[in-house]
């Protein structure tokens, strides 16, 4: 048997054999990747849900349709705490800041006196902070994703917030 036939077997059976490892290298890094970014739309879909449900409780009671301020935090809480698991610290840090304006409309809420100039201050740097989070999770999911200009959900204000696009209008019936 001949070198030249030894060799190029063998240099055909290595070239192969490595193929398939760096095959197998890149799909599984392109696996984990898409769970990744699965695993943060999943967290971001959460902190907006529960966001959304605590600001509507918190909205309930100060337009007193509850007879007490009655939030559940634990859910908040644990949107929270998925949500450190996957993202990113600007978004963290975007999150955090709704975090900041819902305990600061609970206190205002626990507060002696309140009044409606200080709850639409609130809301407006809910508002916001809103706005900060939705789009650093837009580019944390895609680089590419240019921000959003329109805002969805979150308080029931229609005029202008100073950092925020209004949201959207409820269609005419």
């Amino acid at each position: 048997m001949s070198w030249a036939v030894v060799a190029s077997t063998g240099g055909a059976a290595l070239t192969t054999l490595l193929g398939v490892v760096v095959g197998a290298a890149l799909a599984r890094r392109a696996q984990q990747r898409q769970w990744l970014k699965d695993a943060k739309s999943q967290a971001y879909s959460a902190v907006l849900r529960e966001y959304t449900r605590v600001e509507f409780d918190l909205r309930g009671a100060y337009l007193k349709k509850h007879s007490r301020l009655q939030v559940d935090w634990a859910p908040w809480g644990g949107a929270l705490s998925g949500l450190s698991l996957v993202a990113e610290d600007d978004v963290m840090s975007a999150a955090q800041q709704i975090a900041d304006r819902l305990d600061a409309m609970d206190a205002f809420l626990r507060g002696a006196d309140p009044h409606d100039e200080q709850w639409r201050v609130l809301q407006d740097g809910l508002v916001v902070a809103q706005m900060t989070f939705v789009n650093c999770a837009r580019r944390s999911l895609d680089r590419a994703q240019p921000p959003t200009a329109i805002r969805i959900g979150g308080p029931l204000i229609t005029e202008e917030v100073p950092g925020a696009t209004p949201r959207l209008a409820a269609p005419e019936r």
